[in-house]
């Protein structure tokens, strides 16, 4: 065939109807049978046919693509969250547009107007803050919406996240059981998912560190100076008292074992450390990084497959769904042993 193919061509060599093809492209197999399906997608391989997208979209109304709003992609867990995402909407014969917001409510309203310029047919939204309203109004147009990572109160349709409660209680029961005496949380970003973090972990520590939340909190940015004020100040803090801290995401715990690095600070011995999102490298670090890992792919995985069923099916998507992360206990708060 001479030209651009069109789907004209494709239903003459396939010998079927151009609504056939049509029905084909659109994945509507219920009328054909496998004789045909096979014909046309053979057709369609020979002659190395590409539908043109933007018409099927201003006909169909459907784009097949899905909108992801994450709040960064600054650290791990954006990152292999929205893979996992991806790799279950192409199965699926989804594309993805990825927008980030880098943590600001104006730059998310932003993300949603594009998405719904291109005219996506789902959301799956890391969020920035914990209003449910920006949400359900996306929900009100008819398009479907997975918040992803966080849970917001009063949300009622489908959700992914992690019992970060329960991950934070059981790091610091480890750190008690070692001997560990007084504890401090490092955290980046005071946003409201972190402030839920932060109301865990000083829940946590008051009941057994019997510290408040002013003396297990610290709010250090994305800058070393505020992480160098926050260690210095633990160390001279509580005399004759075994410490630890733990660091929020891998760059926080970078710039910690850095500025420890470079005091000459032995750890666990003078200052147990211990971090989270941290994969890979923190076994490798001496003297082995106890973590707490969340199950990036996987919240992406489910929270894609809790958009393909609301497509299917289509509604609202639906349930809650709350994963349990990993710990991994290594030598740098292995205080017993030394």
């Amino acid at each position: 065939m001479a030209g651009r193919v069109t789907i004209s061509d494709i239903a003459k060599a396939a010998g079927v109807s151009k609504t056939t093809i049509s029905r084909y492209l659109n994945g509507n197999y219920g009328y054909m049978s496998a004789e045909t399906r096979a014909r046309i997608e053979e057709i369609i391989k020979k002659y190395n046919y590409v539908p043109n997208s933007i018409a099927r979209t201003l006909k169909s109304k459907k784009s097949g693509m899905i909108g992801v709003i994450v709040n960064t992609l600054r650290y791990q867990v954006g990152a292999q969250t929205v893979t996992g995402i991806n790799d279950i909407c192409t199965k699926n014969g989804y594309g993805t547009i990825v927008h980030c917001t880098n943590g600001d409510r104006r730059a998310e309203e932003t993300a949603v107007q594009l998405c719904l310029n291109q005219q996506v047919e789902g959301f799956i939204i890391i969020p920035c803050e914990n209003s449910v309203a920006p949400y359900l109004e996306i929900c009100e147009r008819g398009i479907p919406v997975v918040i992803c990572t966080r849970r917001l109160d009063d949300w009622p349709y489908g959700c992914v996240y992690v019992r970060h409660d329960e991950l934070i209680q059981k790091m610091l029961l480890h750190l008690k059981e070692q001997g560990f005496e007084k504890v401090r949380f490092l955290l980046d970003v005071h946003d409201f998912h972190k402030e839920a973090m932060a109301g865990f972990f000083s829940a946590a520590s008051a009941e057994l560190f019997g510290m408040s939340r002013e003396e297990s909190i610290r709010w250090v940015g994305r800058e070393s100076p505020a992480v160098c004020e926050a260690l210095d100040a633990l160390l001279h803090e509580y005399p004759g008292q075994s410490k630890a801290v733990m660091a929020v995401n891998t760059h926080t715990l970078f710039l910690t074992l850095r500025e420890l690095e470079r005091r000459r600070i032995r750890i666990p011995h003078e200052l147990g450390v211990c971090g989270y999102d941290v994969i890979g490298w923190s076994e490798l670090v001496y003297p082995g990084i106890s973590a707490i890992r969340q199950p990036m792919d996987r919240m992406g995985i489910i929270a894609a497959e809790k958009m393909m069923e609301s497509l299917r099916e289509q509604r609202p998507t639906q349930g809650a769904c709350a994963l349990e992360g990993s710990l991994f206990f290594r030598n740098s708060t292995n205080l017993k042993a030394l």
